[in-house]
């Protein structure tokens, strides 16, 4: 909870020490504006101020609406307004710099793991290339087809040449130039068509012969990998906007809802009951001291 947060850090040591170095927070408690009851002694010891420094602020935090209220409290109305005014300013300078330092630092490791991501996207792009460049191949999948398109046709033009050879033979004689002219070209075709076959079989590369089938799945798996490549550098991109979008909204959390306000009449320490007190305690003292002087006597 920020606000217990912010609660600590107003009681704490560090808060004193920044009071009394900006607005000489020492020097007033041992002013000689108090009086000899409600002033800080002179000797007082480190300990004497702060726990003088917590009697004299009062923090109290809205559990509902985490609302912080401070009350401060000094020898005049001024100093108690400066006392409340120097530890808003800190308090909301603390708190500020917490949530930056914190959102800063998920916007640094979102940007760390956005480049990383972005370089494993160039390297998926790279062995793309670098395969297609390797096997003078731009896409196995669609020039297997293309290859395998090619073969059937050819294969079909072949049938369809060899049934007219077959025609040929019951009525011409084997050496009728029309009979030598489709054998020519069947034989033509036959040679077409193992060449296809080859291509679909077999890929010459650097240093090895892979078949199409092979170069397809080697094809296939790097898409795949450029995909996912594709797809984390698009959540990463999400991730990066989204820190970047929290650190521009911790720039400022703790607002002040009211300012501080300067009072109009003192609130301590109560005179008439202070007097009271005070001529309570002359009279125990002097009752006290009418019984020891009757005792006395009576001796």
């Amino acid at each position: 909870n920020e606000s217990s947060l912010v609660e600590a850090y107003i009681q704490s040591a560090d808060m004193i020490k920044y009071l009394d170095s900006t607005i000489q927070l020492r020097d007033h408690y041992t002013s000689d504006e108090a009086d000899m009851f409600s002033g800080l002694s002179s000797e007082h010891k480190q300990e004497d101020f702060y726990q003088f420094y917590l009697n004299h602020v009062d923090v109290s935090v809205d559990s509902t609406s985490s609302v912080i209220t401070l009350r401060t409290r000094a020898f005049n109305a001024e100093y108690a307004q400066v006392i409340n005014q120097a530890i808003v300013e800190k308090a909301e300078q603390f708190i500020n710099t917490i949530n930056n330092n914190l959102a800063k630092s998920k916007l640094v490791f979102a940007k760390g793991e956005h480049e990383i991501v972005e370089q494993k996207l160039q390297n998926a792009k790279t062995e793309i290339l670098g395969f297609q460049s390797k096997y003078n191949v731009l896409d196995p999948t669609a020039e297997g087809a293309a290859f395998q398109q090619i073969a059937f046709s050819l294969e079909a033009t072949l049938a369809q040449k060899k049934a007219e050879l077959s025609t040929m033979a019951t009525m011409m004689s084997n050496m009728a130039p029309e009979v030598i002219n489709i054998k020519r070209e069947i034989s033509a075709l036959q040679k077409e068509v193992e060449k296809q076959k080859e291509k679909i079989s077999t890929t010459e590369g650097p240093g090895q012969s892979l078949s199409v089938s092979e170069l397809m799945a080697q094809y296939s798996n790097l898409q795949v990998q450029l995909q996912l490549a594709i797809q984390a550098y698009s959540s990463s991109l999400i991730t990066l906007e989204n820190a970047r979008v929290e650190a521009y909204q911790k720039l400022q959390h703790l607002v002040t809802v009211e300012s501080s306000t300067l009072p109009d009449d003192n609130s301590y320490p109560t005179i008439l009951y202070n007097l009271v007190l005070f001529g309570v305690a002359l009279l125990l003292l002097y009752g006290i001291a009418r019984i020891i002087v009757a005792t006395i006597r009576e001796l």
